[in-house]
């Protein structure tokens, strides 16, 4: 038996026994509740600085992330395409605790989208990019438990998410002109 089928089944196997804690799950894997705090955490690092050298810092950390997320979903539609891994609950019987998704199982939307926001943050703030990843870990490990992913899906998520950031931010002076363009943006909507 692989490691990743062993761990789905350790973890998968913690659902369906109490009720609170699938109810709990399900909230937690859900499209929306912990990628919403996510992107509250991408805000909160837009209005962070107290200086003014440091709100540019943090809102160019800002645009970065968000370009990675296009960078990683466009590689990520591009794996889809070309690898198609079943998900948990069509190749297995499982204890499924959520919608079924059609998509590939590999690599995880979710876990990418909450690794680019979680690393993106972390760039520039330990304190909120270590929640972000926190954040991220309780998606991923929820997506398991309610058997939607196989932990490997989560991993290949978190490395292509934070892979993205890291990428985009080894480039980020190409990126000056959409910066400034953006901030400029927001300063007439005074966000910036």
């Amino acid at each position: 038996m692989n490691l990743d089928w062993a761990l789905f089944r350790a973890l998968n196997g913690l659902a369906g026994r109490w009720l609170l804690v699938d109810r709990i799950v399900q909230f937690l894997m859900n499209d929306y509740a912990l990628t919403t705090a996510l992107s509250a955490l991408l805000v909160a690092l837009w209005f962070r600085g107290r200086t003014r050298k440091e709100r540019e810092a943090d809102q160019a950390a800002v645009v970065h992330t968000l370009v990675a997320l296009i960078l990683a979903s466009a590689v990520l539609k591009g794996l889809n395409l070309l690898f198609f891994r079943l998900r948990p609950f069509t190749a297995h019987e499982v204890n499924l605790l959520f919608y079924h998704p059609s998509d590939s199982s590999l690599p995880s939307n979710a876990a990418t989208v909450s690794f680019v926001f979680a690393v993106g943050v972390l760039q520039r703030s330990r304190t909120l990019g270590l929640v972000g990843i926190a954040l991220g870990l309780i998606l991923g490990l929820s997506r398991v438990i309610g058997g939607v992913h196989y932990p490997l899906d989560i991993v290949a998520g978190a490395v292509l998410g934070g892979g993205a950031v890291l990428l985009v931010r080894r480039y980020c002076r190409v990126l000056a002109p959409l910066v400034r363009g953006v901030r400029w943006l927001a300063g007439r909507l005074l966000l910036a």
